[in-house]
């Protein structure tokens, strides 16, 4: 069975409406949210307004960190990176007691990063051509691929079935979000939020 989690980088405030969107396409997700900073990339995140990442769980999407302040984990001491993670956890936990998940921002990790974030998280994921397609059995090198990979997936499922979980990286386009969503949803794929499709791997 071939497994989908669309997930969204950053928890920029938009995500919200995204959220509702796919509530009522009965489709969960999982946000990635950086838990330190009001805007981004000179955007509004969730963070502005707190109560709307309680509404986002409450609506079934999975809550995950993008640390606290969304710095490359590989160019920080191990003390910078324990407080990006324990600061970026203790944020969660205003909202949620479930098991936690990490995207490492920009994708970076490195084996000190990793021994680190398995104190605090379920899992990671990276995104690039690392681990793509989740060949490699690792929950803190989970795999992620961009929006432009969804006919590899299509072409993968119905022509190969080689993959058990193929997970998608949006950021801010709603429209290509949902779109795909939709695509996905008609074509048969089982979608989850990546906490619930790591346990396949």
């Amino acid at each position: 069975m071939s497994i989908i989690s669309l997930t969204f980088d950053d928890g920029y405030l938009i995500h919200y409406d995204i959220a509702k969107k796919l509530y009522h396409m009965d489709i969960q997700a999982t946000f990635f949210i950086i838990t330190g900073l009001k805007t981004y990339a000179g955007k509004d995140l969730l963070t502005s307004k707190p109560e709307f990442i309680k509404d986002i769980i409450d609506m079934g999407h999975e809550i995950g960190s993008h640390t606290e302040t969304h710095r490359d984990l590989t160019t920080l001491r191990s003390w910078e990176i324990e407080k990006e993670f324990i600061n970026s956890l203790n944020f969660i936990r205003r909202f949620t007691e479930e098991p936690v998940g990490l995207a490492y921002p920009y994708g970076s990790f490195n084996h000190i990063v990793v021994d680190i974030a398995k104190k605090y998280f379920v899992y990671a994921r990276t995104m690039g051509s690392y681990n793509r397609w989740n060949n490699i059995r690792d929950m803190f090198s989970i795999g992620g691929m961009g929006a432009r990979h969804l006919p590899k997936i299509i072409l993968k499922r119905f022509f190969t079935r080689r993959f058990k979980l193929a997970v998608l990286v949006f950021h801010e386009d709603i429209k290509l979000a949902i779109t795909f969503a939709k695509i996905l949803r008609d074509l048969g794929f089982k979608i989850k939020p990546l906490k619930e499709a790591v346990k396949i791997l």
